[in-house]
């Protein structure tokens, strides 16, 4: 059974787990999304895969790293991505 913990919670539960998006908390990355992987979405369902949001953001003039995706009770998700954002300076 899942809980919902909210944004805020989920960020905190992935810093206290994985040091990589403790440094992008700590650096003053926002989270923006998880996202599936080029070629891991579930076939027959469009999706925007993590490159093509990756790119977007970059367009639109903010530092962008990819780091491990979790779901919400902190269990990887290997066919996902999460995606972060800060403006750049």
């Amino acid at each position: 059974m899942s809980v919902d913990y909210g944004r805020g919670e989920y960020v905190k539960l992935l810093a206290s787990r994985d040091a990589a998006i403790r440094r992008l908390v700590d650096g003053g990355y926002e989270f923006v999304t998880n996202a599936f992987r080029p070629g891991a979405g579930p076939k027959g369902v469009r999706t925007k895969d993590a490159d093509t949001l990756v790119t977007r953001l970059r367009e639109d003039g903010y530092q962008v790293e990819v780091a491990t995706a979790y779901n919400e009770t902190g269990d990887a998700l290997p066919s996902m991505a999460s995606i972060w954002r800060k403006p750049k300076a």
